[in-house]
């Protein structure tokens, strides 16, 4: 089969930008050259358009077609035309061709446009019979451009959990910035989807934290329907089980209006989580039963799940290497089977071929150049994961409050050593407590790693390569240690969630040790995942005194779209509880109810925050904090927010802004929800400890006054 007919096949086309700006050009292309007779009807884009992945003389076109009338029709093969354009009104054409929509694609249409010039925006739209939708985009300014670069950064956006306000202000937002600042493109850190139905993740609750029902703006309940396949049923979840079941999840979410007119607006660089897949994934690993280790191995759903991604997101992928093009996958050749897992290799990756094959189904890390300043470089951080430190078989029962969320740093970092720990000399067991010795299941295991052997060489190489001014690594969970100091057995320091990086800190030591070694500066995080804001410094080894730590990277996450907010996980888990536990989550007091007192805890230590539980009284609590306690390298923490973050870029400086929305519990009106807050941050050049902020606009958060 030749190139351009693979392509088209598995829904890609490759067209240049040739026409030149010509006033009502068009291509005079033949049939033969890619039109199929018409079909007769009248077409709907129900997902809208989007572009992604813009590079300095390209973009991916993206849309859906069906036919209005029976959008669930088998039409195997509808006709269109694609046009892009320098004016809004379509008449100057640089590209008019022939594309059509494959059934066997689900009707997407990922379309390449090459030969365009830098930092321009572009005017596109998609023709099926006589109906038309519009999108905007925008190129990357080109490798040696002295210029400005604006990025928003987002993820978490269940579906069920709240409407897309935060894009609606987004939109808003950006409407009214100076022309300098607008945004230059949406980095999208993964959770586009969530995988579930009908369970914890997809509740909406409202400020008193019960349960919310939500509807639409026609009064249609706003919730995920029943999937296609009837889905797949563990430990009481019911989560999408086959490539028309992930389908089916993009269909619902990419029609909410709001995400549909961001994605409109401006190309969007994405990366996938957890979600897109299953929840808390490793490889090709679910995690529902919390059972022994490789009893949920699910192959056919990571392909599943690969492949509806790539159909409905518009990316320009490369090979591992970096410089493989591969705009195209054809999934119809993964052939897998379920299968338990088999050990890991000296690599920590599972080689069972099934596994393998799964995850080798498609690669998506990538980096893309925005101007003589920026370097953006885009992790995967599931694919070649290895398991959590902690296998849940151990840590799903007391005294662990979950199986992968406050869990003592001290058992996790020891699991997560290996064979490694103790300078080769792994101990057999550790002692939490009086009574509670935990044996050492990892001692012969290698030590863990978030982004595998190939994809941590390619990370370190490009870092070390760039000589963009700032290295902005899209960086799917969180980088910093989050300490939750002496709340564990025995009063050991846990770890707010040991699926972040927190559970791998071996690998994140050995990053941060390149980073410094190597003396590559102006690293910046953005990173999502947890449903909170933060912003602080990386620093290159937290097992060290903090006097004698070193910073190395700036991190700033922002919070979900729509997703319930971290404060309301550990408000839930301690319901009903021990009250002093719940205490220094939460605290009512005579003006406010639910004041989070979690932020304080980690901001100031677990003192701090008992004092203010006992006498709701924050002088006597800062008063009482104990350095010894804090994550001093934590300068900000909002752990109940839903919002996105910005920032603007030049070779003196990063400006950040996180912005906190009004929780859209009902659809959002044209100008937004509403912004409770916005917090901002500066990061010098040459200097990340030099980070000034925060600056809040709005309502504070606990404990900020």
């Amino acid at each position: 089969m030749k190139r351009r007919d693979f392509l088209r096949s598995t829904g890609w086309f490759v067209v240049g930008a040739s026409l030149a700006g010509i006033p009502g050009c068009g291509d005079n292309l033949s049939p033969a050259d890619g039109a199929e007779p018409a079909v007769e009807g009248t077409f709907a884009f129900p997902q809208g358009v989007a572009s992604g992945d813009p590079r300095e003389a390209s973009v991916v076109l993206w849309t859906r077609v069906v036919l209005a009338a029976s959008p669930d029709d088998s039409v195997g093969v509808i006709p269109m035309r694609v046009q892009v354009a320098t004016d809004a009104d379509f008449r100057f054409l640089v590209t008019d061709r022939p594309v059509t929509a494959s059934q066997a694609n689900d009707h997407t249409v990922h379309v390449l446009v090459v030969d365009l010039a830098p930092a321009a925006s572009y005017f596109y739209r998609f023709i099926a019979g006589a109906d038309t939708i519009t999108g905007r985009t925008r190129t990357a300014p080109a490798a040696n451009a002295d210029v400005q670069v604006n990025l928003a950064w987002v993820s978490c956006q269940d579906y069920s959990a709240g409407h897309y306000g935060a894009y609606r202000q987004l939109l808003a937002d950006d409407d009214k910035r100076a022309a300098a600042d607008k945004i230059h493109a949406v980095v999208h850190l993964g959770d586009m989807i969530y995988e579930t139905r009908a369970d914890g993740f997809q509740t909406a609750i409202d400020e008193s934290f019960q349960p919310v029902t939500l509807t639409n703006a026609d009064g249609t309940p706003r919730a995920v329907g029943a999937f296609p396949s009837g889905g797949g049923v563990r430990a009481g979840t019911t989560f999408a089980a086959t490539v028309e079941d992930y389908r089916f999840l993009y269909k619902t979410f990419l029609q909410d209006p709001d995400l549909r007119a961001a994605r409109a607006r401006w190309p969007f660089i994405s990366v996938w989580d957890d979600h897109e897949f299953t929840d808390d994934c490793w490889q090709s690993q679910a995690n529902y039963t919390n059972a022994a280790t490789g009893d949920e191995g699910d192959q056919t759903r990571r392909v599943a799940a690969s492949q509806a991604w790539f159909e409905y997101i518009p990316v320009q992928l490369t090979g591992a290497g970096g410089v493989v093009p591969s705009e195209a996958r054809d999934f119809s050749a993964v052939v897998v089977e379920d299968a338990p897992f088999t050990a890991a290799n000296d690599d920590n990756f599972v080689d069972e071929p099934n596994n393998a094959a799964a995850v080798g189904a498609i690669t998506i890390y990538r980096s893309l150049r925005f101007g003589k300043h920026v370097e953006l470089v885009m992790t995967d951080e599931r694919s070649y994961r290895s398991d959590h430190a902690i296998p849940e078989d151990i840590s799903g029962g007391a005294p662990f409050l979950a199986p992968r969320n406050a869990l003592p740093i001290a058992l996790v970092n020891l699991f997560d050593a290996g064979k490694t720990a103790g300078g080769g000399n792994p101990p057999a067991s550790i002692t939490l407590q009086p009574g509670l010795t935990v044996p050492n299941v990892r001692a012969a295991s290698p030590p863990g790693t978030m982004l595998g052997k190939a994809q941590k060489a390619w990370w370190k190489a490009t870092m070390k390569g760039s000589d963009a001014t700032w290295k902005l690594w899209g960086n799917e969970v969180t980088l910093m240690r989050l300490r939750l100091p002496q709340l564990g057995p025995g009063g050991t320091d846990l770890c707010v969630a040991a699926d972040a990086w927190d559970g791998y800190d071996v690998e994140r030591r050995e990053l941060m040790g390149f980073l410094k070694d190597e003396q590559i500066a102006n690293v910046v995080a953005l990173s999502g995942d947890i449903h909170a804001s933060f912003a602080g410094l990386v620093m290159d080894d937290y097992s060290l005194p903090v006097e004698r730590q070193v910073p190395v990277v700036t991190e700033l996450v922002a919070a979900g779209i729509s997703s319930n907010s971290l404060f309301s996980f550990f408000e839930a888990a301690t319901r009903g509880g021990d009250p002093q536990l719940r205490g220094l989550v939460t605290v009512d007091t005579p003006t406010a109810n639910f004041v989070e007192n979690f932020n304080l805890l980690l901001l100031k230590g677990t003192t701090a925050a008992g004092t203010f539980a006992a006498t709701k009284s924050l002088p006597a609590a800062l008063g009482n904090a104990k350095a010894i306690e804090a994550n001093q390298h934590l300068k900000y923490a909002d752990t109940n927010t839903q919002g996105y973050g910005y920032v603007k870029i030049t070779a003196a400086k990063v400006d950040a802004q996180i912005i906190t929305i009004n929780r859209p519990l009902t659809p959002p009106p044209a100008a937004g929800p509403g912004v409770k807050r916005t917090v901002s941050f500066s990061i010098p050049a040459g200097n990340a400890a030099g980070m000034t902020g925060p600056t809040v606009t709005g309502t504070k958060p606990f404990p900020l006054v």
